[in-house]
């Protein structure tokens, strides 16, 4: 068994993948909990689904690195076997890309594994577009050569601040506006942060094209991708677990080099 962890700046996701398929356990990201409270929580969920702990290997993808050592470490305890292999994503490992941007290291695992992922499904070039905390593109052009993408504030944290820092600009609940014309104050906010979000990332992929005369796969992901997928009129994917099957991907990749 493989497991997967992706610790997100909201969520942390945890995938098991089996030769039945996979399994996924979301926990909240924060607060940061105890070894023994993590380690509690995935031998719960192993127990739940009837799934046997002896023997496993981990990767963990973190952008949350206060976080990073306590879920190692409660991987680390779940089984009595030393021999379970647990890697920690970097820029440095062979992810199967070629990170052709000024500043690797800068680069959030989560970008790097869900575009390790999208490039093993599509094997072109490929443009995926994260709508979680923050809305992120990020772009695989020929070669596997990740070559960039953009960062804009996600959907729920724009509802956050609007209300934050205006005086009357209420939090609203995150659904699926009726229509771009907004009729009271809430509709209007859906409309904005939604259609807006949306026919954002389109340009920014648009200007890219441009820029780089690529015609892009495109692929969402992340928390928010069911608000903003019928938004979207792009041919497009969705997969909500890419970043996982990413980093399924990256270990296969170094777990033959160890």
């Amino acid at each position: 068994m493989l497991i997967a962890i992706d610790i997100g700046n909201s969520s942390t996701n945890i995938g098991y993948f089996l030769d039945s398929g996979l399994l996924v356990q979301k926990i909240a990201t924060h607060p940061l909990r105890s070894v023994d409270e993590y380690s509690r929580l995935m031998s719960d969920f192993l127990e739940q689904n009837h799934i046997e702990k002896t023997f496993f290997s981990c990767i963990i993808s973190s952008v949350v690195t206060s976080h990073t050592a306590a879920l190692k470490a409660a991987a680390e305890k779940l089984s009595e076997n030393k021999d379970n292999d647990i890697f920690i994503l970097s820029h440095q490992m062979n992810t199967g890309l070629n990170l052709k941007v000024k500043a690797p290291e800068e680069l959030g695992t989560d970008r790097i594994a869900n575009a390790a992922g999208a490039y093993a499904a599509y094997r072109a070039p490929v443009a995926v577009i994260d709508f979680g905390t923050a809305t992120t593109i990020t772009i695989v052009g020929k070669n596997a050569d990740l070559i960039g993408g953009s960062i804009m504030p996600g959907i729920g944290l724009m509802n956050d601040v609007l209300a934050q820092r205006t005086s009357k600009l209420p939090k609203v609940a995150l659904e699926a506006p009726g229509a771009g014309l907004g009729t009271d104050t809430a509709e209007c906010i859906r409309s904005g942060l939604l259609f807006g979000t949306a026919g954002a990332v389109e340009r920014v992929i648009d200007e890219i094209e441009k820029e780089t005369g690529y015609t892009f796969k495109v692929v969402i992901t992340g928390g928010y991708a069911h608000l903003a997928d019928t938004l979207i009129k792009r041919a497009h994917g969705m997969n909500l677990f890419l970043t996982l099957e990413g980093l399924r991907e990256i270990y296969a990749k170094n777990r033959m080099e160890v």
